[in-house]
């Protein structure tokens, strides 16, 4: 499809949709999009379309390009894949791109104004992994060098989050490019809802709704971009790289530093700060009075065991446990991610198989996961 210099591109240009199944297969979807103001820009949108879809016109995407990704992806990670059910979709028009299409068109050039949509869709299997009632996505996209996945201006990926599960890994699902992913960014867990861990007493569970009641989840803000841009480039004659950011990052002339476009939310933690961030914050010292005692159930932690031992000599679950006792017997996640500088995944799966063992317990509070100690006082929590 020709664009004319009166025809502004769609923002964003392309959404690159990851929608992530219970069974860890991952539904790719590539919408290439243009902005129509008038009728004779649909006919010629309409006419472009099924040309691209009967295979009579390239817009570059080919079965091809993304066999070698995964042949990539499935040598990093050792796991059986196959990309399956390639296929262009049906094209569509849009037209109210501001209705929940996910789109920035809120103030269109011309009232009118509607979007057209060219998708390509494949089947990834295995790109992410089941372990019990969590899915772990995002190995697949890290190399010895980094991940290959980035993305150019007028791109957007998004990660869906699968039905009955929730986000467990503190960030966002949305990016914009330009932007350049850092190493295990896009590591994400997300765990299964409607159960809760046979271990949680009543009163443990009473204490999580109130705080998410009290707390509430937030929200996210998607950074915006002006969506009138210049002349848009034909979509048949961009390069794959070019289109899907997928290729060296160094000569990227398009990539950017993650700070500048980042629209995920930080984690609320400091470096290896723990949420007893003081002795009156958590689990008694010793020397307090049996009054104190009886105040609430507390521990008093030695660390005579490991205290002086290497690091390195520690199981994993040995240093989580000596970094729970030198934190008053409960940490944030986060803070545990930070202490070891392990990756997001591992830390997940780790701590996941150490509560399901009842050496330790998490408890869900707002977009945090805090882990504690078994029977650690929470009465004094700030």
């Amino acid at each position: 499809m020709q664009s004319t210099s009166s025809t502004p591109e769609a923002t964003p240009k392309q959404v690159i949709r990851l929608t992530v199944r219970d069974n860890g297969d991952v539904r790719w979807t590539i919408e290439s999009r243009f902005l129509l103001t008038n009728e004779s820009e649909a006919d010629s949108f309409r006419a472009y379309a099924e040309q691209v879809t009967a295979g009579e016109r390239t817009v570059g995407l080919s079965p091809e390009q993304f066999e070698r990704f995964r042949q990539i992806a499935q040598q990093e990670t050792g796991r059986e894949m196959s990309i399956k059910d390639a296929q262009w979709d049906e094209p569509r028009i849009i037209e109210s791109p501001a209705d929940g299409d996910g789109s920035d068109e809120s103030e269109s050039t011309t009232e009118n104004a509607r979007i057209g949509v060219i998708s390509y869709s494949f089947t990834w299997t295995n790109f992410a992994t089941v372990d019990g009632d969590r899915l772990h996505f995002g190995d697949a996209f890290q190399t010895d060098d980094g991940t290959w996945m980035g993305l150019t201006e007028g791109q957007r990926l998004v990660v869906e989050t699968p039905p009955q599960y929730a986000l467990e890994t503190p960030t966002s699902l949305t990016w914009d490019g330009p932007y350049e992913f850092t190493a295990d960014e896009l590591e994400i867990v997300f765990v299964r809802t409607g159960t809760l861990p046979s271990s949680m007493s009543g009163w443990l569970i009473g204490g999580i709704l109130v705080l998410i009641a009290t707390i509430g989840t937030g929200g996210y803000l998607l950074a915006k971009r002006d969506g009138k841009t210049e002349l848009p480039i034909p979509i048949d004659r961009l390069p794959l790289h070019e289109r899907l950011g997928f290729g060296d990052r160094d000569t990227d002339e398009h990539a950017a530093p993650a700070t500048e476009t980042a629209s995920r939310s930080e984690s609320v933690s400091g470096s290896g700060d723990s949420l007893a961030g003081s002795e009156s914050a958590g689990g008694a010292v010793a020397g307090e009075s049996d009054t104190d005692r009886g105040r609430g159930t507390s521990l008093e932690f030695e660390e005579s065991t490991h205290q002086d031992v290497d690091p390195e000599l520690l199981s994993d679950e040995e240093r989580v446990l000596r970094l729970l006792k030198q934190n008053g017997g409960r940490m944030k996640q986060a803070s545990i991610v930070s202490e070891t500088g392990w990756s997001n995944a591992k830390v997940s799966q780790l701590l996941s198989k150490m509560d399901d063992d009842g050496e330790i317990e998490k408890l869900r509070i707002g977009r945090e996961n805090l882990i504690t100690l078994p029977g650690v006082d929470l009465t004094n929590f700030d």
